[in-house]
């Protein structure tokens, strides 16, 4: 695979052993035909295992290749496909621990036989906060991708209406134009041209998108475990406002209970409304086209808000409900799911205090239960 330089006294094997990064190449049967040392020394089984050994069977330990539909795989995406792909997966290593690693990875053709492979850059991305960070932006970028349809179709509509009220304001301009005795009194009396409505309803529809896109903001805020003052039912409000664009591009209903009294608590409100955006929109990728509903309930008991989210959709098998909150799992058939949603719902809950617990029976719909603790560890000047 990697020949010598006749001009230089060392051959690409030992520069790849040199690099940190994993490196390794895999041919069109999703064989690993070389492993650098740092993928050997992070696989930790024999080299005899590894080079000839599947890739699926080397890094995920399965018995068949990835689903495509679930993840990207570097077969079916760089060598059948020709394309390069940048991909987060979980990998299996030593003692058999789950680790995250960033995947670059770029085909290469052997021109003297013709074959294909994958060339892949793997670069470990650890189990510290660091991790934790890019792993939400993973996340994210796929939230975003699942919303962007809805919202732009949603911001669309005013962008038409403001082109249409400038379409009509330049008429009424042109035939006041035609008329030697037109004063600006005239052109914006009401029963004259109108041309001051149509000033009005641009300010309205400018407003309408500023509101949308403010809240595709809150998915840029980073999560931390500092604390603000939240209202809760206006972050599930907030949230709602996003995820029904979505929602509406298949029919969906949402109908929400939101408790009146409901307290302020001292809580992260990026993460809240991250985990809302999250369980949301797997509860929206469950339900049916056109038969989906989604509901949304608040209650306080005693010292704990809970914000329950139930859906009417396909369910979870009993076997997979333990495993869903695991880093990676999913069976989502969306090709933006990275399997992170729910676990990373689950991190940023618990380090704030709460839990969340999950009710599902199959082909009936399932019930998650986000529970989060009334602190008001908070001044009455810090509401003003």
């Amino acid at each position: 695979m990697f020949k010598e330089n006749a001009d230089l006294p060392f051959n690409a094997s030992d520069i790849l052993d040199t690099v940190s990064d994993g490196v390794i190449v895999i041919d069109e049967n999703y064989k690993i035909v070389y492993a650098n040392k740092r993928f050997m020394d992070d696989a930790g089984i024999p080299p005899s295992e590894i080079i000839g050994g599947s890739c699926y069977k080397v890094s995920h330990f399965r018995d068949e290749p990835c689903d495509p539909l679930l993840e990207s795989c570097s077969v079916e995406e760089v060598i059948k496909k020709g394309k390069m792909v940048k991909v987060i997966h979980g990998h299996y290593g030593r003692h058999s621990q789950e680790i995250a690693v960033e995947i670059n990875s770029a085909p290469y053709l052997d021109t003297e036989t013709g074959k294909r492979y994958a060339v892949e850059v793997l670069r470990r991305i650890g189990n510290g906060s660091n991790a934790h960070l890019k792993f939400n932006l993973s996340q994210r970028l796929s939230e975003v991708g699942l919303l962007a349809e809805g919202v732009a179709h949603e911001i669309n509509n005013p962008l038409n209406n403001i082109l249409a009220s400038i379409d009509m304001i330049k008429m009424c301009v042109r035939n006041s134009e035609l008329n030697q005795n037109a004063d600006i009194a005239n052109i914006t009396k009401e029963g004259g041209c109108g041309i001051k409505k149509y000033f009005e309803l641009m300010k309205q529809e400018i407003e309408r998108c500023k509101d949308i896109t403010k809240k595709l903001l809150i998915l840029s805020r980073p999560v931390s475990n500092s604390f603000d003052i939240v209202n809760v039912n206006g972050s599930i409000e907030e949230s709602l406002a996003l995820i029904s664009f979505t929602a509406g591009q298949k029919n969906i209903m949402i109908k929400k209970n939101l408790a009146p009294d409901i307290p302020l608590i001292s809580f992260s409100e990026a993460g809240l409304r991250q985990v809302l955006l999250n369980i949301g929109l797997n509860a929206v990728q469950a339900v049916r086209e056109n038969f989906g509903i989604i509901y949304f309930i608040t209650k306080k008991i005693k010292d704990y808000i809970y914000i329950i989210i139930v859906d009417n959709g396909c369910g979870i098998a009993q076997d997979d409900i333990k495993k869903i909150f695991d880093p990676f799992f999913s069976k989502s058939k969306n090709s933006a799911s990275t399997g992170l949603g729910l676990s990373i719902s689950m991190s940023i809950i618990k380090s704030l205090g709460g839990s969340i617990e999950v009710r599902s029976k199959p082909d009936y719909g399932t019930k998650f239960t986000i529970k989060v603790p009334v602190k008001r560890n908070f001044s009455e000047k810090q509401l003003s």
